[in-house]
């Protein structure tokens, strides 16, 4: 016992000698290995096939359209998009994205898992790699999921550069907690954006990370949203990309894993990923990928692209620095609050955690004073992955009804109706899709949710497209998921008590969740914990 006292002892002591030393640590990790880095503008990816193909179908528009070229429009802010909304298709374009690309790609996302998906990701872009394309990979630190020793094993290539965007100091398993403890300050502010760019020719973004629950492959499926551009808005968000990934706050793997690249890292990678391919799911799961119609439709060229005039929004890398200036400041959620002005007729949200609070439940007030519709589709409390971002959003609804809001709630069972492929046999949904549009004209589509997290701490990002046919394709996905077989429409009753309505069914609490989860949420609401949702 005495021997077991004096263990516990040293581990305080070193603990708290650990937490005194982060407590200091605001302003991020020293990156003395990290050389900047940029896109390349020089022309030379047009002559890629993904640079080809673009131009092919921009010239294609050109002919086609009322007018060379819409009156008015920047030819840098025009280009073409496509809505994906399977996660079967999402998969497959992001793959596509990653075989065609002749000389560089980009990606940045929060989450990046090792799983079958990520796997696959991680396998095709070492191909990639193989072939002489540059690949630069930026993951958020808190939310990459692979671990050092996976992301040093694919870093080791050559032609692949990775970096952690704001990263823990201490990478050790057993004490990173004590990192997240003494450094909340600094860590408590997240890259959240989603981004995948190829060849600065075409880009995808949207909520989806990498992850097999993104891409319909596990019991819980995400209802999500990407948008798929080609043409200018490559360039525009390879400048965000240039802008996180220059940033200090971006800090290669290599100058912070406690581990150094030994040259048998590749060659161990190698051999994993020989394995992999070898087991029947990685066999399905490619077939489904390479049969996708977005695929065969960009081989054969029969795709439909809606044309349009765009703006790529995004937080500055700088909002995530809680010595800057522009630390905690919403860019992007001020630029899409500032388009309200300009409604008449319709605002549809789309947004899985919706906190509203004063401020937003009085621009909503202000949107129904004019006769405009707003409409809402968030998730249940059966739905939703995160029970605490719930815990603040429910004392909202009262105040959202009596506005005037229509309000629905994603059901589990949705999962069922929406599941993107039979691969993982029944599943449970949850809304993961942030979407936005603006009088049936215009849709945003990007990583931000409508609660303080994503205005205040995470950086976001996404685009905003003027084109009526590619928002009323997300206001027919809006409709099919507020259906009865898919949401519960929350309505007060004539007693003044909250209602939640589905077809035939209806509940005075809420529904197709657990006793143990509704107590669990009650007790969640009680903690000053909303600002961080």
């Amino acid at each position: 016992m005495g021997a077991g006292r004096q263990v516990r002892r040293t581990s305080g002591v070193l603990l708290g000698f650990l937490l005194l030393a982060l407590s200091g640590c605001v302003t991020g990790v020293s990156r003395p290995g990290a050389v900047p880095s940029y896109a390349d503008f020089s022309g030379a990816t047009a002559s890629t096939w993904l640079g080809r193909y673009v131009r092919s179908q921009t010239l294609r528009y050109a002919r086609t359209a009322p007018t060379a070229w819409p009156p008015g429009v920047e030819p840098g802010r025009f280009a073409g998009f496509r809505l994906i909304s399977h996660g079967g298709e999402a998969l497959a374009a992001r793959l596509l994205l990653i075989e065609r690309a002749e000389r560089t790609l980009d990606l940045q996302y929060y989450i990046f898992n090792g799983d079958l998906s990520g796997s696959l990701v991680a396998e095709r872009l070492l191909a990639a790699a193989d072939r002489g394309v540059r690949i630069r990979i930026l993951l958020d630190d808190v939310g990459a999921r692979m671990g050092d020793t996976r992301i040093i094993r694919l870093a080791a290539h050559p032609n692949i550069e990775l970096r952690l965007f704001n990263p823990l100091t201490i990478r050790n398993s057993l004490f990173s907690f004590a990192s997240r403890v003494g450094e909340f300050g600094r860590i408590n502010y997240r890259m959240h954006n989603k981004l995948m760019v190829a060849d600065n020719q075409v880009m995808i973004t949207g909520g989806r990370n990498i992850g097999d629950e993104y891409f319909g492959l596990q019991m819980l499926d995400f209802q999500d949203i990407d948008a798929i551009g080609i043409g200018e808005i490559g360039t525009r968000a390879s400048v965000s990309f240039d802008e996180y990934w220059n940033s200090y706050q971006s800090v290669p793997i290599e100058d912070i894993s406690p581990r150094r690249v030994e040259p048998e890292d590749l060659d161990r990678l190698r051999r994993q990923l020989v394995q992999l391919r070898s087991r029947p799911d990685w066999q399905r799961l490619q077939q489904l990928a390479w049969s996708d119609p977005f695929v065969s439709g960009v081989e054969k060229d029969t795709l439909v692209w809606y044309w349009g005039e765009f703006d790529w929004i995004y937080d500055p890398a700088a909002k995530a620095d809680p010595t800057s200036t522009r630390a905690g400041v919403p860019f992007l959620g001020a630029e899409l609050i500032a388009r309200l002005d300009d409604m008449r007729e319709e605002l549809l949200i789309i947004s899985p955690y919706f906190i509203p609070r004063g401020i937003g439940i009085e621009s909503i007030a202000a949107l129904r004073a004019r006769g405009v519709r707003v409409a809402v589709l968030t998730n249940s409390l059966a739905a939703t992955d995160v029970i605490a971002v719930h815990s603040s959003y429910a004392p909202y609804r009262r105040a959202l009804l009596d506005a005037g809001v229509e309000l629905w709630e994603l059901r589990p069972l949705a999962g069922q109706q929406e599941r993107a492929s039979t691969f993982a046999g029944d599943s449970s949904a949850s809304l993961h899709a942030k979407s936005y549009v603006y009088d049936r004209q215009r849709v945003f589509i990007g990583s931000i949710n409508l609660d303080p997290r994503s205005m205040n701490l995470n950086t976001e990002a996404g685009v905003l497209v003027e084109q009526p046919e590619l928002a009323l394709e997300t206001v027919a996905l809006f409709e099919r998921w507020t259906e009865p077989s898919h949401a519960f429409r929350v309505r007060l009753a004539d007693d003044a008590r909250l209602r939640w309505e589905g077809g035939t069914e209806s509940a005075r609490h809420e529904p197709d969740a657990s006793w143990l989860r509704r107590l669990v949420s009650r007790i969640i609401a009680l903690l000053p914990v909303e600002s961080q949702m």
